[in-house]
């Protein structure tokens, strides 16, 4: 049998240019989506310009700047916007191809929820001092702004006689909003009554935050055994209870 050896026939340039534009729609087509996902330094400009619009037209009054924004996939951003004038009004506002979706003006500002966050710092500082000074040790605290929780449910927190919480409200700890402290304490060793002893140790701290000036609205101590286990709670006592 005979056989002919078969020469590759070269490809015409119809071909040639054909093969390069698919390869280049490959490569844009990877740039879209990397960019869809990534963002990119226009889009991000855009967005940020179209969030603070927005927060300027919606908040009037705060000189609101966007300072950042992160990217999020198909050319959505998350920008982070700050008042020039209020050091509590910061928020989020997410932008979704050029368009504003949501925002977290809401939840964190008008809730008072940044005010609390900007407060507790500085008491939670001035309450464990408070502690050291008079010589109380504890395993934890926390502070509860309007409700306490407890072990079952939501207890409010004694309001009267303390103003309420707003937005750009300076910390003055002799002047709170309704602020409980819950404390922590391991069970003295040969403690015939807890209850009593824990009533008697939320006298001591209550003393120990008029001591420093500090104006907390209710108290809550919780003795732990053996193993972290709760021997006893005071459960929420206000501050106009103890002495």
């Amino acid at each position: 049998m005979n056989t002919r050896e078969q020469t590759p026939r070269p490809r015409t340039k119809a071909k040639r240019r054909l093969a390069a534009a698919g390869g280049f729609a490959i490569v844009l087509f990877l740039i879209f989506v990397l960019v869809a996902y990534t963002g990119d330094p226009v889009s991000k400009h855009l967005a940020m310009n179209t969030a603070e619009t927005y927060a300027n037209e919606t908040y009037p009054g705060y000189d609101i700047k966007a300072v950042a924004a992160s990217a999020r996939h198909w050319f959505r951003y998350e920008v982070v916007l700050e008042s020039a004038v209020s050091e509590d009004t910061h928020f989020l506002v997410e932008v979704k191809q050029g368009r504003v979706t949501e925002d977290s003006y809401d939840e964190t500002v008008k809730n008072g929820g940044n005010t609390w966050d900007r407060i507790i710092v500085s008491l939670g500082e001035d309450v464990d001092a408070a502690l050291a000074e008079a010589g109380i040790s504890h395993a934890g605290f926390g502070l509860y702004h309007e409700y306490y929780l407890g072990s079952t449910d939501e207890v409010p927190v004694p309001a009267e006689g303390h103003p309420s919480l707003t937005v750009d409200m300076p910390y003055d700890k002799g002047d709170l909003p309704p602020v409980a402290l819950a404390l922590d304490i391991n069970a003295p060793d040969g403690v015939d009554d807890p209850q009593a002893a824990a009533r008697q140790l939320a006298q001591q701290v209550k003393d120990a935050m008029d001591e420093a000036g500090i104006d907390l609205a209710a108290y809550v101590v919780t003795l732990y055994g053996m193993n972290n286990r709760v021997v006893v709670t005071t459960g929420l006592i206000p501050a106009a209870d103890l002495a």
